[in-house]
């Protein structure tokens, strides 16, 4: 077959087209987990550990069972399932359950679960279950476990330790930090949480001899495997359906205990099972995020630029027993130190520590904006100590066009990209914005401006957090007979505008409108294989799985439309709607009368050619390394978006509250597809990012959560968040389908290292200098004017 030429109407790529999913999501016409309603259905309530860390001597839950309308009451040792697998080869395994059965690591951890007519009931009755528990010695930070003398969570360890990679060896590390000036510094960010406004649930349903589960989550495949694995059914035996979600941001990337729990109750009981998360229970046994210190030492040369780095990164995993563990967030941060910079070396180690808390795993960054916030702040620490503007020594830095494609000290491989274009001309947004503010500031108010530059790694290898899955994708593109068509993706929706993505290149690759393209996702009997939606991989890969499928079917097309034209394949070109003779636009043919011969006029084809227009193409990113190379490098994503922020805050050097007042961000992601998706995912992020760098946080007093209602878990509103600017630059990635990068996670790596630079910059009159942690809190920015004037 001979392919047509490419469409010669205008592209809808970098177009602004109306979210196609939007209308029945914002009319109420969405269909969440909390929406799921079966005939026959009751509800479930977890009975959770009130104590960070005790033996289970015994579950006793035969006053539940008396407790009006409970159907059944269960304790860890009534399930009959297998552990969790431990699939990471280099990582200690936990073999959960998901009800603990002989001890439990932190509070909120699930020792047993309530059936009952409602959820009221169940919950009432899940009050009446005596666990009884002995309690053991708690550990509260990642220094307390550590010590010599610490209570171990897993006694056959020997020590806290989850996950210990030892600084690699590197004599260009060493002759650099022999020969120069070394400057260091400790930066942390603390714990908090994702807070999608949905939080989890899940539904489940076994009938003729077939479990259907509806769950809240980001990757279907991924949860059916897991359930396949635990609950000992072939997969085929399981279907996982995703409803509508309200955010995910990676917290919804884990399988959690009740996504387990729930369809083995369906199963027993034989009648569906509902399970829906409140948001007490979410704040305390949906994963946490962040809870990072890296430890950082640069070489310097006499113009302080960046010789070599060396370091650790020490994360506080929590009780490690989530899946996928917690433990990628510090691989990735190690990955993303060096930055846009031109640092020819580094070595840096990692410590993944178990303590008493709530397990650690993703969240939107994914250990990006504290690998980001470490290096960001070292470089200003750096132009503070010699005396050089923080901004000169950036770019001093930053790589330039030319240099690209470059491999970074961890391995990254950036090759393509606006570095040092994005950055000056965040700088040039900033200083403006600033100079605006000055003329309306109120007496005493001090304000500051702050930068970062970073790269955000997209459709990354998930292998090296999962032991199991890699980076491939599938799309299903299949015509009906009245032209229109289906295209089903195995990436999935949380709200980031996934479904006019896939529409939009569809109809990019068909020359279709945009109308005519229905998008078929999150359902494992429906959907192609696939492994759902993090780590910014979305567009990349159902983009390049859309691109292969739709290419079989224009050669096809092509074939069909030059037998009814009489012409010859090689003459034809793709034009709005269907296809024309080059030169003649009058001799057309439209896809609906090629779908139509295809699908039911048959006889019409062709000779050789086969009824049916559709086809199923499989996509592996290209460049990405599964598992480090021998040199302990790795380049664990496709490509690398880039961006800089610009932010002017204000400060109250009496109360130490502090406004974001103006933002910006200069991004690229190689070539557009929506503005509109790319600037609203720019903003979501941000706003994340503000909350995290000034409000959110997780503490923790003898294992104890202090922060369990939205009365202690304080997070920004409308009123918070400031206009955001964002300008796009683009650099096409030269080899994924349409040059396209990611944006998922851009917009929430730069705000903690731009934010704490830009309070800095206003402090600095009083003496504050080399802030190291997050969140800047009203007591925590005292304390630094405080100190700063003793």
């Amino acid at each position: 077959m001979v392919q047509a030429e490419q469409s010669v109407r205008p592209t809808l790529l970098g177009v602004r087209v109306p979210r196609i999913e939007d209308d029945r999501l914002v009319t109420g016409r969405g269909r969440y987990i909390a929406d799921v309603v079966l005939p026959g259905m009751v509800e479930a309530a977890f009975v959770r550990s009130d104590v960070p860390h005790a033996r289970v001597r015994g579950v006793d839950t035969a006053a539940a069972l008396e407790s009006p309308g409970v159907h059944a009451a269960f304790s860890g040792s009534d399930l009959d399932v297998r552990a969790i697998p431990d699939l990471m080869p280099w990582v200690r395994g936990v073999q959960h359950f998901p009800l603990a059965c002989d001890r439990v690591r932190f509070v909120g951890c699930p020792l047993a679960v309530v059936v009952a007519d409602d959820r009221y009931l169940a919950e009432d009755a899940a009050e009446l279950i005596d666990a009884d528990l002995e309690p053991l010695p708690t550990v509260d930070t990642a220094e307390d476990a550590l010590a010599d003398d610490a209570p171990l969570l897993y006694p056959e360890w020997g020590d806290n330790l989850l996950l210990s990679m030892p600084t690699p060896e590197n004599p260009a590390v060493d002759e650099a930090f022999d020969r120069l000036r070394t400057i260091s510094g400790t930066y942390t960010t603390h714990r908090h949480a994702a807070v999608p406004m949905e939080p989890r649930g899940v539904v489940a349903e076994y009938r003729d001899d077939r479990l259907t589960v509806w769950t809240s989550t980001q990757a279907a495949f991924i949860v059916r495997s897991m359930l396949s694995q635990v609950l000992g059914l072939a997969e085929r035996d399981i279907r996982v359906i995703t409803p509508d979600v309200g955010g995910g941001f990676g917290q919804k990337n884990e399988v959690y205990p009740e996504d387990y729990v729930i369809p083995w109750l369906a199963m027993r009981l034989r009648r569906p099972v509902r399970w829906l998360e409140d948001r007490h229970e979410h704040l305390i046994t949906a994963c946490h995020a962040r809870d990072m210190r890296i430890e950082l030492s640069a070489a310097v040369r006499d113009d302080g630029t960046i010789a070599a780095l060396r370091g650790r990164v020490r994360t506080d995993l929590g009780s490690g027993e989530v899946f996928p563990g917690g433990f990628g967030p510090s691989l990735v941060a190690v990955g993303s130190l060096c930055g846009p910079y031109r640092i020819p070396h580094q070595c840096v180690s990692v410590q993944g520590v178990v303590t008493n808390k709530t397990p650690l795993g993703a969240y939107r960054g994914f250990g990006m904006p504290e690998g980001t916030f470490a290096i960001e702040r070292l470089v200003d620490k750096i132009g503070h100590e010699l005396g050089i503007d923080p901004v000169e020594l950036r770019r001093r830095m930053i790589l330039e066009p030319h240099e690209l494609p470059y491999e970074t000290a961890a391995g990254a491989r950036l090759d393509s990209g606006s570095h040092r274009a994005a950055f000056d001309r965040a700088v040039e947004i900033g200083e403006r914005l600033l100079a605006a503010e000055r003329e309306r500031a109120e007496p005493g108010t001090r304000l500051g401006v702050g930068y970062a530059t970073y790269i955000e790694g997209v459709a990354a290898s998930a292998f090296s957090i999962t032991g199991n899955w890699s980076g491939q994708d599938s799309a299903d593109v299949r015509f009906d007979a009245d032209g229109g068509v289906t295209a089903a993706v195995g990436v999935s929706a949380m709200g980031q505008g996934a479904h006019t993505t896939v529409a939009t290149l569809v109809a990019e690759e068909l020359a279709l409108p945009i109308e005519q393209v229905r998008v078929v996702m999150g359902d494992t009997d429906t959907a192609p294989f696939g492994l759902g939606s993090w780590a910014s991989r979305g567009a990349v890969v159902a983009g390049g799985a859309i691109a292969q499928a739709a290419e079989v079917l224009r050669r096809k097309g092509t074939e069909i439309a030059a037998h009814l034209l009489e012409a010859a394949p090689e003459d034809l070109e793709l034009a709005d709607g269907g296809f024309q003779v080059r030169g003649s636009p009058g001799s057309s043919v439209p896809w609906e009368r090629v779908a139509r011969v295809a699908l039911t006029r048959t006889f019409e084809l062709p000779p050789g050619v086969a009824p049916g227009l559709d086809a199923r193409a499989s996509y592996e990113p290209p460049g990405m390394d599964h598992v480090p190379r021998p040199d302990g490098k790795m380049n664990a994503s496709t490509t690398y978006t880039n961006a800089s922020h610009a932010a002017v805050v204000a400060v109250d050097p009496a109360t130490g509250e502090v406004r974001v007042v103006r933002y910006a961000v200069v991004h690229d992601c190689g070539r557009v597809i929506n503005p509109l998706t790319v600037a609203g995912q720019i903003h979501g992020g941000v706003a994340q990012g503000i909350g995290g760098t000034l409000y959110e946080q997780l503490p923790y007093e003898d294992g104890q959560p202090l922060a369990t209602t939205f009365m202690e878990y304080l997070l920004p509103t409308a009123c918070e968040i400031p206009d955001i600017a964002t300008e796009e630059m683009c650099s096409p990635a030269p080899e994924t389908p349409f040059g396209i990068k990611g944006v998922g996670e851009a917009g929430i790596i730069g705000p903690p290292a731009t934010i704490v630079r830009a309070v800095e910059h206003a402090l600095e009159p009083l003496g504050v200098a080399d802030i190291d942690t997050t969140p800047l809190t009203p007591s925590v920015v005292r304390r630094l004017i405080e100190e700063a004037a003793s």
